[in-house]
């Protein structure tokens, strides 16, 4: 076991040293937390910014803990009476989510933040085969890009996706054959884990439809279902969901922000204003369809992020699963955010007081640091 995996900590031979230790992890903690409320209060600031925002989407702060470390007893007796016995694994697998437990011994996990340790994992298998943690899309689509892997003895874990299992000894079987065993026993004088806080992991969007208002203007369109006008950037071909578009001096569509607004052959002339734009999406002038505006939804919309100008760019390095556009384009209405005020508001009030809790406890541990450094130290 490498000593970095694990947190010392003085129990019974210097109970100043434990002090001042814990004071410490508190502190941290408190910190972490701080700057979480912080990183919350922007993203929602900027909701509220944005209410008024034809198609703005919610953004939503994700966080999670920092990786569950070692806790290990150093100059004390092991107590052999408070470790308990091991009573085997339990492995449940419903579909493609799986869950184990264990009443002794950790699961280990590799996450980008280093290894932590937990008695209970939920895991599914990637693309790849191996064992790894997940996250869910509002469909309930199941993403492991990013997410932690599961580690055996021997490191990362492989398997036959469609054929695999976990006995009660931890050891991992696929296809008939024993791939490695799951369980870290530690030394007797590891007593728990202990966590360093929570972390901002990243800002994601929320892609519910909002509200169709009629605007009477026979340039503005609004989409209804999930999917994106397509527009030509200086930047390349972006998404948007703001369809409040206009004509420039060559007779082109363009957005409110003057980009091409694309159709199937490109940027879309219709020649003249008397033109019109059916929900499916259809150009037609004289009777005749002359080109379509081109509408995507996009699968992996969990890669997407927002670059300005109410547009949205696939994340670097990632590229956009684009797949028929099964809503309608209504003509004549533009779509609201899908920002609710009040919630917003509430979710400032909230954080804010959080923000300040955590500023009197940091304050709190800062006055017993000094206490401990100048009064005790002195005795």
């Amino acid at each position: 076991m490498l000593k970095k995996d694990i947190v010392y900590a003085e129990y019974s031979s210097s109970d100043i040293r434990e002090g001042v230790t814990l004071l410490f992890r508190s502190m941290y903690i408190s910190t972490t937390s701080l700057l979480q409320n912080q990183k919350i209060l922007d993203v929602t600031s900027n909701n509220l910014a944005n209410a008024n925002t034809n198609g703005f989407k919610k953004d939503v702060v994700i966080s999670e803990a920092f990786p569950e470390l070692l806790l290990k007893k150093i100059n004390d007796n092991v107590d052999m009476d408070n470790h308990e016995r091991f009573t085997g694994v339990k492995f449940n697998q419903e579909d493609a989510i799986c869950n184990a437990k264990i009443n002794s011994g950790y699961f280990k996990v590799n996450t980008s933040a280093g290894n932590g340790y937990a008695r209970e994992i939920n895991f599914t298998v990637d693309e790849q085969g191996y064992l790894r943690t997940f996250s869910r899309n509002s469909k309930g689509t199941i993403n492991t890009n990013g997410k932690s892997y599961i580690l055996g003895r021997k490191g990362r874990l492989k398997v036959n996706r469609d054929n695999f299992t976990i006995d009660k000894f931890g050891n991992l079987f696929s296809d008939g054959q024993k791939i490695d065993n799951l369980i870290t026993f530690p030394s007797y004088d590891v007593i728990g884990t202990t966590s360093g806080g929570v972390r901002f992991s990243n800002i994601a969007t929320n892609f519910s439809q909002g509200e169709l208002y009629p605007t009477g203007n026979k340039m503005d369109f609004g989409l209804k279902g999930e999917g994106f006008f397509k527009v030509q950037t200086p930047g390349g071909v972006k998404y948007t969901r703001d369809g409040s578009f206009s004509l420039n001096n060559r007779g082109e569509i363009i957005t409110s922000e003057g980009y091409f607004v694309l159709g199937q052959y490109g940027s879309i002339i219709p020649e003249g204003d008397e033109f019109y734009i059916n929900e499916a999406g259809e150009i037609i002038k004289d009777g005749q369809v002359i080109d379509k505006l081109d509408i995507v939804n996009v699968e992996n919309k969990e890669q997407l992020r927002k670059c300005g100008d109410n547009l949205y760019e696939v994340a670097e390095g990632m590229e956009a699963k684009e797949i028929d556009f099964e809503g309608t384009v209504n003509r004549g209405f533009l779509e609201k955010s899908n920002i609710n005020s009040i919630k917003e508001m509430i979710n400032i009030i909230n954080t804010m007081k959080n923000f300040e809790t955590n500023q009197k406890v940091i304050r709190s541990l800062d006055e017993m640091l000094s206490k401990a450094a100048n009064d005790i130290g002195r005795v």
